[in-house]
């Protein structure tokens, strides 16, 4: 598959774009309220947009933490596309576009190892072939049925 990564300019195309697939993805991304701040972020994060014959098919926001570290705020490609490349394109680009800014550490949250919820197995395994590294859990007293894990990447 030929495929073009870009990072879009237009607030307005990383939030429509970030909306489609959030409601393609809903094994996911099931949580409104989640999904409406993640929609809002999308407008003001760099966002990496991965294209296939000019159809937009995936999304990697950056968010830019401290002049050493970002963080993969919110990823989603197509399912029709998973396994395809469509996510290993925008998260190279991410890195290039980290690194040149400076950035030594890239990293991403997402549910723990312990989790089974498959959808998320999947999701570690791709962070971790991209080469993050599990390094934290957190449980959040806001929110103590989601604990999070962090995983890393050294540029």
């Amino acid at each position: 598959m030929k495929m073009d990564v870009l990072l879009e300019p237009d607030p307005k195309h990383r939030r429509e774009l970030q909306e489609r697939l959030t409601a393609v993805l809903q094994s996911w991304f099931g949580k409104p309220e989640a999904n409406a701040k993640y929609a809002r972020q999308a407008e003001v994060l760099d966002g990496y947009v991965a294209m296939s014959d000019s159809v937009l098919l995936g999304l990697l926001l950056l968010k830019y933490h401290s002049p050493p570290s970002a963080e993969v705020y919110w990823m989603g490609v197509d399912p029709t596309c998973h396994r395809s490349g469509i996510g290993r394109a925008p998260m190279e680009a991410a890195v290039d576009g980290a690194r040149a800014r400076g950035v030594r550490y890239l990293f991403v949250a997402t549910l723990p190892p312990a989790d089974p919820y498959e959808p998320y197995q999947r999701t570690r395994r791709f962070y971790e072939a991209m080469g993050f590294v599990y390094v934290l859990q957190e449980q959040f007293s806001a929110d103590p049925e989601n604990p999070m894990a962090y995983y890393l990447k050294q540029l």
